[in-house]
């Protein structure tokens, strides 16, 4: 047998035998997890799919063509979407497993080819990022296929289409991975920035032109409008772009169409993305050891750490603290925004929001109703909720765990450990704040809602984002794992677990307390049709109990944390 055959069957053991031991230790240990994770995926894949039908029972209420051009369009839009985000996802993941990974520098030192070792990270990659392209996109075509009424044989081409499409910008995103860091500069500071302005002004003017396009199909409300809207994603709608077949196969499974004109678009798919995929394996093979070798050994000469402006800015915005406290809060914001893997997934939620206030207003240009617009800002502030409550919990968390074995270090400063945590719930809160605060009032001053509403929403947002610090914080400190070093798992782990749970609860518990209410009067003012602006009394009950709620939230995990903290010793 060859030595390559070899080197596959040893890895497909390693990898059976990795999924069952985590198997059996989450049956054991982690059914909270499993169970949590379930359900959660479940509940959103069951809003995804009320809100896509939704949007199809409108179309068909217009009398627009459900297997036509516009419906095309949509599709073309969805699957192009979701192709940049597994995109950028999958390169980001890529990246922190191959070149950031002691697993992976364990396996470079041993005789295991660099194919084969790019081949497990990009499996592993793959399927991590492109769970959420199946949780989202999987629901959005069992809708259209229930409103559309398409026929049976539809529903099992779903899946062979969507897990086809996921090779390709996998395979894409890892290809540019490897050419970027085995070719780039190591002075890759001027060529990211040239390459950066270049990108926004290209997208600025890209979103100029969508602006106006979007503007007109909105406030007009025609046929021939909303098709020049979706005219200016021609990209998406190319003959050659993968979302472009997607399209075309699903479509042609929802018309009935013969064999050849599902199966087509079908093997288009699956061939590309099996070629960019040898594509890639093949320069993991020529490159991947080089690009390590290169970036391990980017540090030869010495570097001299000057400050920078955005370390200013940090320090500037915590200048209530002490100094030692503010030079800790700087130091845990140098190491995340030169970390990649990091700030390039908070980029990517950054970006979404962005997209979604953008929206915004466009419905704002369009006049809404007033109950419309209370449901919309409801669903932003609910959608921004979670993403601070999913944002804190990976990326503050497992800050104090990360310290580990290098937390005596702190001891020798002159700073006391309680000081420590009110420096790393300070970066928290201070960065949820500014982010939370900014995406949710910004998209309520579009959506003109009253000033009674941005004002409730603001607090909201607030007490969440102070409330959700603290307890990532003092949880992190109550419960932490100086064993691990991946911030991953101690996310996923027994005390990741627990508090992404109590989070969530949080969040569900202020939003309905401080917000939901005002919503609530807002639909009976628009269903009992009263003229009156002034809400009842008891729309302002709930918000004393969520800003109460929110300093409880706070203060007491803190405390946890800081006793817990100061009984351990390094």
């Amino acid at each position: 047998m060859s030595l390559a055959l070899d080197q596959a069957a040893v890895f497909r053991r390693l990898r059976a035998r990795l999924f069952r031991n985590g198997l059996s230790v989450l049956m054991e240990t982690g059914r909270v997890k499993l169970y949590s994770m379930a359900a959660t995926s479940v509940i959103v894949a069951l809003l995804v799919f009320g809100l896509s039908a939704f949007g199809f029972l409108e179309l068909s209420k217009n009398n627009l063509p459900m297997k036509g051009f516009i419906v095309g369009g949509l599709f073309d839009l969805l699957f192009f979407t979701l192709g940049v985000m597994l995109l950028m996802s999958t390169g980001i993941i890529l990246y922190a497993s191959l070149f950031a990974s002691p697993e992976s520098r364990f396996l470079l030192t041993t005789p295991a080819r660099a194919d084969r070792i790019f081949a497990t990270k990009f499996i592993d990659a793959v399927s991590f990022s492109s769970w959420g392209f199946v949780v989202m996109g999987l629901p959005i075509l069992v809708a259209y296929g229930v409103t559309a009424g398409v026929p049976l044989a539809f529903y099992p081409l779903l899946p062979l289409f969507l897990l086809g499409y996921v090779l390709l910008p996998g395979a894409a995103s890892a290809l540019a991975c490897l050419l970027f860091m085995r070719y780039m500069p190591r002075n890759r500071r001027q060529v990211l920035t040239v390459a950066g302005t270049v990108a926004v002004v290209a997208l600025g003017v890209w979103l100029y032109r969508v602006s106006a396009a979007s503007k007109a199909a909105v406030t007009t409300n025609n046929r021939d409008a909303l098709e020049g809207f979706i005219g200016q994603f021609s990209l998406a709608r190319n003959p050659i772009t993968p979302s472009h077949w997607m399209t075309n196969g699903l479509l042609a499974a929802a018309r009935g169409d013969s064999a050849r004109e599902i199966l087509i678009p079908l093997a288009l798919i699956w061939s590309n993305g099996l070629f960019a995929f040898l594509l890639a394996a093949f320069a993991a093979r020529r490159l991947y050891r080089t690009a390590f070798d290169r970036t391990t050994g980017s540090g030869g000469r010495k570097k001299v750490y000057r400050g920078n402006v955005l370390d200013r800015v940090m320090e500037w915005l915590v200048f209530y603290l002490d100094k030692p406290t503010r030079i800790l809060v700087v130091k845990d914001f140098r190491t995340f925004r030169r970390d990649p893997s990091q700030w390039a997934i908070l980029l990517l939620f950054a970006g979404l929001m962005l997209l979604g206030v953008r929206n915004f207003r466009q419905f704002s240009q369009a006049e809404l109703d007033g109950i419309d617009k209370y449901i919309v800002s409801l669903v932003n502030l609910a959608g921004v909720s979670v993403l601070l409550c999913a944002g804190l919990s990976r990326f503050i968390f497992p800050l104090i765990s990360l310290e580990g074995r290098k937390f005596w270090i702190l001891g020798l400063m002159p700073i006391s450990r309680r000081q420590i945590l009110v420096g790393k719930f300070a970066f928290a809160a201070t960065g949820s704040v500014a982010i939370g605060l900014t995406l949710v009032v910004g998209s309520e001053l579009l959506l003109g809602l009253s000033p009674v509403g941005v004002l409730v929403h603001a607090l909201t947002i607030l007490t969440i984002a102070v409330g959700l610090s603290g307890l990532n914080v003092g949880l992190g400190a109550y419960m932490p794992n100086f064993r691990e070093t991946d911030p991953s798992k101690i996310v996923v782990g027994f005390s990741g677990t627990v508090n992404m749970i109590t989070g969530l609860l949080f969040v569900v518990v202020v939003v309905a307390l401080m917000a939901v209410p005002m919503h609530a009067a807002a639909v009976l003012r628009h269903f009992n049709k009263l003229q009156s602006r002034d809400f009842p009394w008891w729309v302002y009950a709930g918000l004393p109990i969520g800003l109460t709620l929110g300093v409880v939230a706070t203060v007491l995990p803190l405390r946890a944390g800081t006793a817990s903290i100061q009984r351990v010793e390094f």
